[in-house]
Parts: C-alpha cells; sequence; structure tokens
C-alpha cells in the first residue's frame, strides 16, 4: 500500500494526522492482545528504549516483525507488543504506548479478540 496512490502528498505526510494524545480513542484498545506500532525504517523514534524497557517490566514482549494486520509495504518498519501469555495487555500499559504513539505522530494499529 502507497499512501501516494491514494492522492496523499509528501507534504500532507509530513504534516500527519495530528499528533495529539490519542485520548479520545483510546478506549477502543482495551482489550486488545497485540498492539502493532508503524514507524519509519531508517529511524528508531526518540524514546523507544525507555517504552521498550517499560513494556517488559509489565510482562510484555517488543518485538520487530514483519508479520502485522495492515500491509505497509517497505515503507514501513513495525514492533508489535503483546503479552507472554497470550493476555490481553493492561489498560495503562495500553494508555502509555499509545500515547508515546501519537506524541511522535506514528501509525498504530492493534488486534481485540471477538470473545474471550
Amino acid at each position: 500500500m502507497n499512501l501516494h496512490d491514494h492522492g496523499i502528498g509528501r507534504r500532507q505526510l509530513r504534516q500527519g494526522g495530528g499528533r495529539g494524545s490519542g485520548n479520545d480513542h483510546v478506549d477502543e484498545l482495551f482489550g486488545a492482545t497485540e498492539l502493532f506500532v508503524h514507524h519509519e525504517p531508517y529511524q528508531t523514534p526518540k524514546g523507544f528504549e525507555n517504552l521498550k524497557l517499560y513494556l517488559e517490566s509489565q510482562e510484555c514482549e517488543v518485538i520487530y516483525t514483519t508479520d502485522t494486520l495492515v500491509d505497509l509495504g517497505d515503507c514501513y518498519q513495525s514492533f508489535r507488543v503483546t503479552r507472554r501469555r497470550g493476555d490481553p495487555i493492561p489498560e495503562a500499559v495500553l494508555k502509555r504506548a499509545h500515547s508515546w504513539a501519537h506524541q511522535r505522530n506514528l501509525l498504530h494499529s492493534f488486534f481485540k479478540p471477538l470473545y474471550r
């Protein structure tokens, strides 16, 4: 998928979708077992190591992967946040990771099972 094919130019990509805190839709993530954050492949987002340490301290795994819910092609690199036992990610962890992604204007997606 190439956003340029959908009429989104470089200027719009640089502006992004609005940094914000993401609090307006964070409740949609509650109950998710996987959270994917997508960033440009030639840079590691600022604060990634601190976020990773926090996530791991909360019994979550942070794994760089090419197996994502959304195929963004070679334009993005993705990491997945998940629980070691496959349990839902705690709400406090989702809030922090989601806010971190929004502050850096990063794309993100999540998987929430229908039934648990």
